[in-house]
């Protein structure tokens, strides 16, 4: 089918996800440039517990100082440039180097150093203490950014944290922490949970419990949200406008609720949103903040660049796509998930680090084997975009947030950088 020339649809590169030279302007002109999501305040509760965020070449450490606020600095040694802690989670009074035992104070400012009076050029403090990073938070979420003149993370986020602030993140716990390692570009990763359109191919057994067609799409100044509406079935599926058994197993079943009172999908949802909302008090949460869309669907943000947030009323997924230091054909797909239960002892899990190619998988994980049907999609897709017979993404509306993302991505980057 033919149709006029719009430039609002012209094809997107494929150079943007295979180019070496275009992953270098990324980590010149946008990764040091903006709020990227380092972890979760509770996982640093104590001064002196400290998490590492790695992104490409930067590590970063996020440190609880000893007046109990949070600071940010490279995790890099300034003698020799020795990382100072492997990536993780920990405790330490100090920072030690493992290289020459040059120490360093939880403020970063440097303690001491083995034979200060070999420096004839002497020790300057200012000049040697390890570098800082902003570092501020929002919603328990801790957030760094390498550029010192950057604007506050709340200007940065926009209408997200008003949007928000019904669902309390503050008192949500990690249930599980995962990273795959994925060969595919970040951004397709990215691009993978931006849309609905995929739904009907890649998890078309969901089509009776989930509604494609009806999604809705809104673009912001950089982010975007989808609100994709669950337990109502697809226009697809032959089982739309009613009731149906996967309908009745994983929503109506799961909260409770005797299926044989419910005639309709609205009273479907109306039910599940009065279960959620009843089962608040033995959880520690109110939920009297959220509508019945919010206490039923997928309210679905992208945080530009790589912050996906998957937010229902009892849990949340959280993903973070990084890109690798050296090969723009892979990248690190970050899974948390979340859980409000603030009156339950939640214990914090280890984490896992797996390849898709060694056959990761999600499974254990509730729902985890829904990503891992993208996860199957996204090494083919990598793969696809190197093909000498692949030009570039030829997308339609449904697939706005991608185009939205890869405007504001090039506002960063540059116009002349358009084919990498």
């Amino acid at each position: 089918m033919q149709s006029p020339r719009d430039a609002r649809f012209e094809p997107i590169p494929k150079e943007r996800y295979t180019s070496r030279a275009f992953a270098e302007l990324e980590w010149e002109r946008l990764w040091p440039r903006v709020w990227l999501l380092a972890g979760r305040a509770s996982d640093v509760p104590e001064p002196g517990d400290y998490l590492t965020f790695e992104l490409g070449p930067d590590s970063i450490l996020v440190v609880r100082q000893r007046d109990g606020s949070l600071a940010a600095r490279h995790n890099v040694c300034m003698h020799r440039g020795n990382r100072l802690r492997p990536p993780g989670r920990g405790h330490a009074e100090r920072f030690a180097c493992s290289f020459h035992g040059w120490q360093y104070e939880l403020d970063g400012a440097l303690r001491c150093a083995l034979d200060p009076e070999s420096f004839p050029q002497g020790l300057p403090p200012e000049r040697l203490r390890l570098q800082p990073v902003r570092c501020e938070i929002w919603a328990g979420f801790v957030f760094v950014c390498m550029d010192p003149d950057a604007e506050p993370l709340l200007d940065y986020l926009g209408v997200v944290p008003e949007q928000l602030a019904p669902y309390r993140f503050e008192e949500w716990s990690i249930a599980q922490d995962v990273t795959l390692e994925v060969p595919c570009n970040w951004k397709a990763s990215v691009d993978a949970f931006n849309e609905a359109y995929h739904i009907a191919a890649t998890h078309a057994w969901t089509l009776e419990f989930s509604d494609d067609v009806n999604t809705r799409y809104d673009c912001y100044e950089r982010h975007t949200r989808m609100i994709f509406p669950e337990a109502q079935p697809s226009p697809r599926h032959p089982g739309h406008g009613t009731v149906t058994p996967l309908l009745e197993a994983f929503f109506l079943k799961r909260f409770g609720i005797d299926p044989d009172g419910i005639r309709t999908v609205a009273e479907a949802r109306a039910a599940i949103a009065d279960a959620v909302r009843k089962q608040g008090p033995a959880l520690g949460c109110d939920f009297s903040g959220l509508d019945e869309s919010q206490l039923n669907d997928d309210w679905h943000y992208t945080v530009f660049p790589n912050l996906t947030l998957n937010i229902h009323a009892q849990f949340t997924w959280v993903f973070t796509h990084r890109p690798h230091p050296d090969d723009p054909n892979r990248m690190f797909f970050d899974f948390v998930n979340l859980v409000r239960a603030p009156a339950l002892a939640i214990p914090r899990p280890e984490h896992e680090h797996l390849r898709v190619e060694d056959g990761a998988s999600l499974a254990h994980i509730p729902g985890g084997n829904v990503v891992d049907e993208d996860m199957g999609n996204l090494p083919k897709v990598q793969a696809g975009m190197r093909s000498r017979g692949f030009r570039g993404l030829h997308l339609g509306t449904q697939e706005v947030r991608i185009r939205h993302f890869h405007e504001t991505l090039m506002g960063y980057l540059g116009e002349e950088a358009t084919r990498g």
